[in-house]
């Protein structure tokens, strides 16, 4: 006698109790993968409008880079040995062959053509384990994160939406088409390339002001949050809630025009917006739809750096973030060695992070609540017992556990300028603040031309 139990005739409704008493999703995710008969009962739950079944990650989760035509993509690793011969490794020596040799430019990087599936991976950190979910949404489309369980995705039809890769829940942000600044209009030098094929580099960097309910009641959501996006050429600066029609820009005082505002990275912290400037000044951004801006809100800068303080940061081979951490406020300074090509080779240049510097930045408000802050700056060295997590993500930290080890920076992939066209996805390891030691975590390759992995938390 057969006594092998029928789990695929397990009553739906049982099965539904079942899933509710999951505490993370990666549960949700196996309970899924016994059969097609569980696969689209837990599906339902999902995307239920009422009470959306919604459960966190148990650890921190990669998301995987999406799988494209063989060709389409590779790597430039230090470790690999691709055309060396022709390469130039100090960039700054007078005289090396002027900036054109050093570049070998290609065709546009054209998605449709080369994305081959909708299956997307994500790994948990915990047990290098990866899983796999069916997400059309994502394919052939930039991915951005906001560290509060949401990705922006944007593409060549320049629609910006909010997908909760989870739930696959889609909610439409503002048209690329209506932020104050484009291509064609503002940056000159792009005159040439169309809004669709630049969307790809259009916006950089995105910020979250709170978390977001994925379900939809009569056409409003559970709350309207504030998205913020660093978006063009100069890197300005807008913002839209999930009922604007347009995105608002964030107006900076002129300091050096033509340069301005180019921010480099942005962050939410204690209620308020914060921006970061190439240059390293810190400003807060004041939104207020009643404000003399009419319907633009405006950035005040709070702290500028001395001139004789050196924080390492270096236009080409350095990039800054701004994170945010129940702990404090921090400013990270990554730092890449880079080797270049000469033409005609098809690789533009290898890169690999190899250090970070810590800078700690000391808010202190007033009583009254119209009055910015003050800030300090101070260098660190030490985390604590905490890790960083850095990347195409809005950046945080977590405190250290099982799976996350205390003092160090967790980073993924983000250097879209270098990686256009070629491939971004092979610099990504865990640095040791104590030893200032790099050592992978992620095993294999995830390679994209212009949506490497990130975190996703």
């Amino acid at each position: 006698m057969d006594h092998r139990a029928d789990w695929d005739g397990l009553p739906g409704k049982i099965l539904i109790v079942i899933a509710h008493m999951l505490t993370c999703c990666e549960d949700l995710y196996r309970i899924s993968a016994v059969s097609k008969s569980w696969n689209s009962v837990v599906s339902g739950l999902s995307r239920d409008e009422i009470k959306p079944l919604q459960l966190p990650p148990e650890s921190p989760l990669l998301f995987l880079a999406e799988q494209v035509a063989e060709g389409a993509a590779f790597s430039c690793d230090f470790d690999d040995e691709y055309h060396e011969e022709g390469m130039v490794e100090n960039v700054d020596d007078e005289d090396d062959a002027d900036e054109e040799e050093h570049y070998c430019y290609h065709e546009l990087y054209d998605y449709r053509k080369n994305s081959v599936s909708d299956t997307r991976g994500l790994q948990r950190l915990a047990t290098g384990k990866t899983y796999y979910a069916e997400l059309p949404e994502a394919s052939g489309r930039l991915i951005l994160g906001t560290n509060k369980g949401w990705l922006v995705t944007l593409g060549r039809d320049l629609k910006i939406n909010l997908l909760h890769p989870l739930l696959r829940q889609e909610i439409p942000l503002p048209h690329m088409g209506t932020f104050l600044h484009q291509l064609h209009s503002e940056e000159f030098i792009l005159d040439y390339i169309s809004p669709e094929d630049a969307s790809d580099g259009f916006i950089q960097r995105v910020a979250m002001s709170g978390k977001l309910h994925p379900s939809k009641n009569n056409g409003m959501y559970s709350s309207n949050p504030i998205v913020m996006a660093i978006y063009g050429a100069r890197r300005y600066l807008a913002y839209a809630r999930l009922t604007d029609k347009v995105w608002t820009e964030v107006l900076f005082p002129s300091i050096a025009p033509f340069i301005d505002p180019f921010i480099e990275d942005i962050a939410y912290y204690k209620g308020k917006f914060y921006a970061l400037n190439g240059r390293g000044d810190l400003f807060v951004c004041d939104i207020n739809d009643d404000s003399e801006t009419q319907g633009r809100a405006k950035g005040t800068q709070i702290y500028s750096w001395p001139t004789d303080l050196d924080i390492g940061m270096n236009y080409n081979n350095s990039r800054t973030y701004l994170v945010e951490s129940e702990f404090g406020f921090w400013l990270v300074v990554r730092e890449f060695k880079a080797k270049y090509f000469k033409a005609p080779h098809g690789a533009r240049v290898k890169y690999r992070t190899c250090n970070f510097t810590l800078w700690k930045m000391e808010l202190k408000y007033s009583d009254h609540h119209s009055e910015l802050p003050s800030c300090t700056c101070i260098p660190e060295n030490n985390l604590g017992d905490q890790a960083l997590f850095i990347g195409r993500a809005t950046c945080l930290s977590l405190p250290s556990s099982e799976y996350i080890r205390p003092n160090c920076i967790y980073f993924t992939d983000d250097i879209l300028d270098l990686s256009y066209h070629v491939g971004g996805g092979h610099d990504m390891g865990i640095f040791n603040m104590e030893t200032n030691t790099i050592e992978p975590f992620f095993q294999g390759k995830s390679i994209h031309p212009i949506s490497p992995p990130l975190w996703y938390i």
